[in-house]
Formats: C-alpha cells, sequence, structure tokens
C-alpha cells in the first residue's frame, strides 16, 4: 500500500480536457474532513508528527505515510482558493480505492470543476496502481 501512495504522490496536478467540459452541478456530500476550516486543517497537519510537505505545480501536498491520506491544498490566486482535498487510499474487497472529501470555498461552478479534476486523477491513478499488480 505505501508503494501505491507513493505513486499517488508524484503524479502531477493536471486539467483533465475530458473534466474541463462537463458543467452540471455535481451533488453535494456530508463533509468527513476532520478540521473546521481549511487553515485549521493546514495548521494541524503542519503539528501532526510524521506528515510530508511538498508543493507541486503551487500546491501545497501533505501526505500522511502510515494512514495512506494525501492532502492538496489550493494555492492563493486559484479559482477554489482557499480548498483542500483529501484523499484516503483505502483497500475493500481485496482493490484499492481512493476515498476523497473536499472542503472548498470557491464559487460552485470552480469547487466542481476542480472535484472532477481529482476524481479523473484518482480514476488514472486507481487504473495505473491496478496494472502495476
Amino acid at each position: 500500500m505505501e508503494g501505491k501512495l507513493k505513486q499517488l504522490t508524484t503524479i502531477a496536478l493536471f486539467v483533465s480536457a475530458s473534466t474541463m467540459g462537463q458543467t452540471s452541478p455535481l451533488p453535494e456530500a456530508k463533509l468527513k474532513i476532520e478540521y473546521k476550516s481549511v487553515p485549521e486543517a493546514l495548521a494541524g497537519l503542519r503539528a501532526k508528527p510524521g506528515t510530508e510537505f511538498s508543493v507541486q505545480n503551487s500546491w501545497t501536498i501533505v501526505v500522511e505515510p502510515t494512514l495512506n491520506v494525501i492532502w492538496s491544498f489550493s494555492p492563493e490566486g486559484h479559482p477554489t482558493y482557499p480548498s483542500v482535498v483529501k484523499r484516503s487510499v483505502v483497500e475493500r474487497n481485496g482493490k484499492t480505492f481512493i476515498d476523497m472529501d473536499v472542503m472548498c470555498r470557491g464559487t460552485k461552478l470552480a469547487c466542481d470543476t476542480m472535484v472532477r479534476e481529482f476524481i479523473d486523477l484518482s480514476q488514472k491513478t486507481s487504473a495505473h496502481a491496478e496494472s502495476q499488480n
């Protein structure tokens, strides 16, 4: 599982042409992030032992390797700022999945676009991980 997490962290964030064309609103989901705000999440993770920080394409990426969790914080100037995407790599029935939770403070359209980008990224990452098995 740790190798899969490392593969996930090394994939650069990108905008997928397939997700850019979709504009119908996404349904809202119950927030499962344990922090009350994006700044609180970043501060909490900075104080947490064992977290690994990096910057990729201006996004702050925080990895919790022991929990198989990756946090992606949008940069200032991004249409969704301040926002965070929490992706958890989990195994269910022998298959690897990426659960995703989002706290987004941009417009509905900007947040939906970001979520679609991460869904696309997660699907491609899962497919790549499965092909490596």
